[in-house]
């Protein structure tokens, strides 16, 4: 023990060092939250923009279904085409904002098992 230092002035120091500790590593763990938050924004746009899609192609089979139904030509088909066109490209997006989250989300400690 260092000439000088008493046991108080040693728990003394060792409690303010732990308080240090401890807002250092909230610190961390609050930019890691931060960095996550911003990274998840681009995903979670295109999720709503998928379902934006999603929406408009269920709305245009349901037209085309309309159409075919009461004219009784083949503007099913266009229904379906048009359908069938943005649920690919949502599901593409959706794919997409998933492949995102899940490397945003997934911790680089857990690669090694």
């Amino acid at each position: 023990m260092p000439e000088g230092d008493d046991l108080g002035e040693l728990l003394t120091r060792l409690a303010n060092d732990a308080r240090e500790v401890a807002r250092a590593e909230i610190d961390v763990y609050r930019q890691i939250v931060i960095a996550r938050a911003q990274a998840a924004i681009w995903p979670a746009g295109m999720i709503v923009a998928a379902l934006l899609l999603v929406f408009g192609a269920v709305s245009a089979l349901l037209v085309g279904l309309a159409m075919w139904l009461a004219q009784w030509i083949g503007a099913l088909g266009g229904g379906l085409a048009a359908a069938a066109i943005g649920l690919a490209i949502a599901g593409l997006l959706g794919w997409l904002a998933a492949a995102r989250f899940r490397r945003i989300f997934t911790d680089p400690r857990e690669d090694g098992r």
